[in-house]
């Protein structure tokens, strides 16, 4: 005779016994492993969050703002555009970075930026198990991960990773519901539109879903869908102009993007480079053999999108953000529909964790953040130090600038010839000046110097322009090291008076 342990309960429907439901102890702690994986690592490698230069004038904007009560609205960092309208279109990640910095130095911008990237990441995990079981959400979360690493720097743009999570997934939400989506997420625009110019993605992102909503929805309910998706992009529209600077922002990303061929010469903004293997590369490949393998399908529209993302990362390398963290939200709804998922995600009964062990691991992450502060070096690599102290001591006043060197100069109130605000300076400009510097144009690399009365010059040791100055007899070298080269001319030109730079 069995045990009644033993006997199983039959379906009188089917005449089958049910599977036993099998507890999912992982699913639960998915989103804080990720956030905490990917948090630690960030902090720990804090010389390469700091590798891009660009966060010291960030600094000093967000200084500048702080002590003045207000926006920029002209240009004040340089001697060659001094007054020129400028604006700032991440004016609160400006004053948040400064913040951070002034409340813990170094490692205030690395851990603000770290803290934003896991707070996407964690999301990211949440959502997709909403929709798709465990493995692919680990394949698509550190796909993700891995994909952003190298762009995830102390910039104003990591601050809206979350952001862009949080709007997309709204987005998709309410197209897939053939509805628009909720007023209450208006608020998510207007603080992307004062942290990063980025918000311009996610209003362009409301046309694709809400052709999508009207294209799958009744044929009866199509104007009323239509209606509420235009009600609701005009008034997205109108909280994203919700600014210090109000239209002004978006016009911004159109003078950008009138930059045209120049822009190849900025590195987020080149081509990917295929010719060395890389995360991006990697998971676009392993994405296309899975989807040509298993048969995936994705609507038409969603398709689109998915392309035009892909496009604008094989083209920019800066759009490996949005790919990383906005593609895996646009198939998880295909995918887990392809997976049978919505039939099967109750054939596991999810265990939340305890408070106690949360809690527990939350302290783990501040000890392991106090370590790591305490313990590593913060500094920014490839700093100008002794150089610009140099110069200082020269007391030059007209300094032509390495690209790469414009934030330092900035925040020791060194007037720049040229920096990373590609938009102040114009295509005409940037032309010239990369062409001057390449010696694609040695005469009219000798007339920059004369026509702007350039009497000190601050530049990478690789760049060509370094030989040529050691050989023209109006220039000495003055200083060299591994970072930076610095060029005097001999006779000082008579100068007009340097605009000021730097905190006031």
């Amino acid at each position: 005779m069995l045990s009644s342990n033993n006997s199983r309960q039959v379906d009188p429907a089917t005449g089958l016994s049910p599977d036993p439901v099998r507890p999912d102890y992982l699913r639960s702690w998915l989103p804080l492993i990720f956030a905490a994986t990917a948090y630690l690592t960030l902090i720990s490698r804090s010389v390469s969050l700091l590798s891009d230069a660009d966060i010291y004038w960030h600094i000093v904007v967000g200084q500048w703002i702080i002590d003045h009560r207000a926006v920029p609205h002209v240009d004040l960092f340089s001697f060659t555009m001094p007054g020129a309208p400028w604006i700032t279109s991440a004016w609160l990640s400006e004053v948040l970075y400064c913040a951070a910095f002034k409340l813990a130095g170094w490692p205030g911008p690395v851990m603000l930026a770290a803290l934003s990237a896991s707070a996407a990441f964690f999301l990211l995990t949440r959502l997709l198990l909403k929709r798709l079981p465990n493995v692919p959400v680990v394949l698509m979360v550190g796909a993700a991960i891995a994909m952003t690493a190298t762009h995830t720097l102390a910039r104003p743009h990591v601050l809206v990773f979350p952001l862009m999570v949080l709007w997309a997934n709204t987005l998709i939400e309410a197209s897939e519901q053939r509805r628009a989506p909720s007023l209450w997420c208006l608020p998510l625009v207007t603080l992307w539109a004062n942290l990063h110019g980025s918000f311009t993605l996610g209003l362009a992102l409301i046309g694709p879903f809400a052709l999508e909503a009207l294209w799958t929805a009744d044929k009866s309910a199509r104007v009323t869908v239509a209606l509420q998706w235009l009600r609701f992009g005009g008034l997205a529209l109108a909280a994203a102009c919700i600014t210090p600077y109000g239209p002004e922002s978006i016009l911004v990303t159109l003078r950008i993007l009138k930059l045209g061929s120049i822009l190849s010469k900025i590195g987020e903004w080149q081509a990917l480079d295929f010719g060395e293997t890389n995360p991006v590369s990697v998971c676009l490949i392993g994405g296309a053999a899975y989807a040509l393998y298993s048969g995936l399908k994705l609507p038409p529209i969603r398709l689109a999108v998915l392309l035009a993302v892909i496009w604008q990362t094989l083209a920019h390398v800066r759009y490996v953000d949005v790919f990383a963290l906005v593609a895996p939200l646009l198939v998880a709804g295909p995918l887990g529909q392809h997976l049978s998922w919505p039939q099967s995600q109750h054939s596991r009964k999810v265990v939340q964790p305890a408070r106690t062990a949360f809690f527990a691991a939350i302290a783990a992450l501040v000890v392991a953040t106090w370590v790591i502060v305490a313990t590593m070096d913060h500094t920014p690599p490839l700093v100008p130090r002794v150089a610009v102290e140099k110069i200082k001591g020269l007391q030059a006043n007209r300094v032509l600038n390495d690209y790469y060197f414009c934030g330092y100069l900035i925040f020791q109130g060194i007037p720049t010839f040229v920096d990373s605000r590609a938009e102040l300076y114009g295509p005409a400009f940037l032309a010239r000046y990369s062409r001057a510097l390449s010696l694609q144009d040695i005469p009219d690399f000798v007339r920059l110097l004369d026509e702007y009365k350039i009497d000190t010059t601050l530049l990478l040791p690789s760049a060509r322009a370094v030989g040529l100055l050691d050989r023209m007899p109006d220039w000495e070298r003055a200083y060299a090291d591994e970072v930076a080269v610095v060029h005097v001319r001999r006779a000082r030109p008579q100068n007009a008076e340097p605009g000021k730079a730097g905190i006031p």
